[in-house]
């Protein structure tokens, strides 16, 4: 199954920008970041491949991560078998941050971590809603500024280890005076409790320790998901991780903020399908 799943993915076509002449390829510092993309099929991972590679080249050095099999013996009972799949995914990823050697990765090094319905806020919606962003940022693609805004956010996450690039249905917990912003002040940092695990950072040492946190907790008896368990966890622990963006809400409806949302429009969400 495997085999043929990799079969798949080979015909599938992968869109490689060219960055060499990007500004952003010339302003950032040190290799790109490590970025996992968690996919069910090889035309979902080819399409936010393109997504994140057009709108932040030279920003990722992607690697696909398949989901764990709905047959894997960690899954318990019948239910929710997606929700399980995505969640052992998850703590795979975690475990293979974690183990990566500090010649390859080093303690306080970020990785991103986006699930496969991903999309970035387009420039029209931009346009609309955000008119100052977008005409101080001369918001098109690929956009340079963006991957400098993302770096400022993970400045400011250093010692959470954790930065939010995309929630749902959040609960802020600081006031006017604690939300930080961008060196440019049009974009929002705001610690609280979030919903989503589609689009993550971590540290090396985070990912580390960040299973053991969890089950610290006992949640698995409470809550399923990987979403709703790192909520939990923020919860019970008052860890208020940094979320990115937190002015920009699209799409609108479904309570999404930040750079990137759950595209349900061009994809089933991973645990629906």
């Amino acid at each position: 199954m495997i085999n043929k799943w990799r079969k798949e993915l080979h015909g599938c076509r992968l869109v490689t920008v060219n960055n060499e002449n990007s500004s952003h390829s010339k302003s950032h510092r040190g290799q790109p970041y490590l970025a996992y993309i968690i996919t069910s099929t090889p035309r979902r991972f080819n399409s936010t491949y393109t997504e994140l590679a057009t709108a932040l080249p030279g920003f990722f050095n992607i690697t696909l991560k398949q989901c764990v099999s709905h047959n894997d013996s960690r899954i318990m009972g019948h239910r929710q078998i997606n929700v399980g799949s995505l969640l052992l995914t998850h703590v795979d990823i975690w475990d293979e941050i974690g183990s990566r050697s500090d010649h390859e990765l080093g303690h306080n090094d970020w990785v991103f971590v986006f699930e496969d319905d991903v999309s970035v806020v387009p420039p029209e919606i931009m346009k609309s809603f955000y008119g100052k962003i977008y005409t101080a940022w001369d918001y098109k693609n690929p956009n340079p500024i963006l991957g400098k805004t993302i770096e400022e956010g993970l400045a400011m996450a250093k010692h959470d280890g954790i930065l939010y690039l995309g929630t749902c249905g959040p609960v802020f917990m600081d006031n006017d005076t604690d939300i930080q912003y961008s060196s440019d002040h049009l974009i929002q940092f705001r610690r609280g409790l979030y919903y989503c695990t589609h689009a993550i950072a971590y540290t090396k040492w985070r990912a580390r320790r960040f299973w053991s946190d969890l089950a610290t907790y006992r949640l698995l008896h409470s809550a399923v998901g990987s979403d709703t368990i790192a909520r939990e966890w923020q919860r019970f622990s008052k860890t208020y991780p940094l979320s990115a963006a937190t002015n920009i809400n699209w799409p609108t409806h479904e309570e999404h903020y930040g750079f990137f949302f759950q595209d349900r429009g061009k994809h089933v969400s991973i645990i629906q399908g």
